[in-house]
């Protein structure tokens, strides 16, 4: 964990219930016969494939900046959003850092191993706790 907490250390001034929003891509969507629900694959909490950490988006901000979650889709047609706690990221050993960037004041990354263990990864524990904040609801698959 020493990369993350060297160079993404957790801010604990975001505290356990903050909600870390995170951009769900449509092929990243499952039907989860289980629960009988859709929800996003584990797929969806991977790290970003240039190696940075998993970016998320801090609902915290976009609260006080009076945006709405839904505004952080522009430019992602078909995109849906869910929320997972910094808490629970923090439960699996990740670091919660804000990274502001021009053109998202509310950027953080959630830094950490997230394929360890495959039955008990993060990543798949994220897509099983995760909420919908915009969702378009679709039929079930046949």
């Amino acid at each position: 964990m020493s990369y993350c907490t060297e160079k993404f250390p957790d801010d604990l001034s975001i505290e356990a219930e903050e909600s870390l929003l995170r951009r769900i891509p449509p092929d990243h969507i499952i039907f989860d016969d289980n629960e009988k629900r859709w929800r996003p694959s584990s797929a969806a909490f991977e790290d970003d494939r240039d190696g940075d950490p998993m970016s998320v988006v801090l609902l915290k901000i976009l609260n006080r900046d009076k945006r709405e979650p839904s505004s952080v889709l522009k430019g992602h047609e078909d995109y849906a959003l869910a929320s997972i706690t910094a808490g629970l990221a923090r439960q699996y050993v990740q670091t919660v850092h804000p990274q502001p960037l021009d053109e998202e004041p509310a950027h953080a990354v959630v830094c950490g191993e997230k394929t360890k263990g495959k039955k008990n990864a993060p990543k798949k524990k994220f897509a099983q706790a995760a909420t919908w904040v915009v969702f378009e609801e679709r039929p079930h698959p046949t």
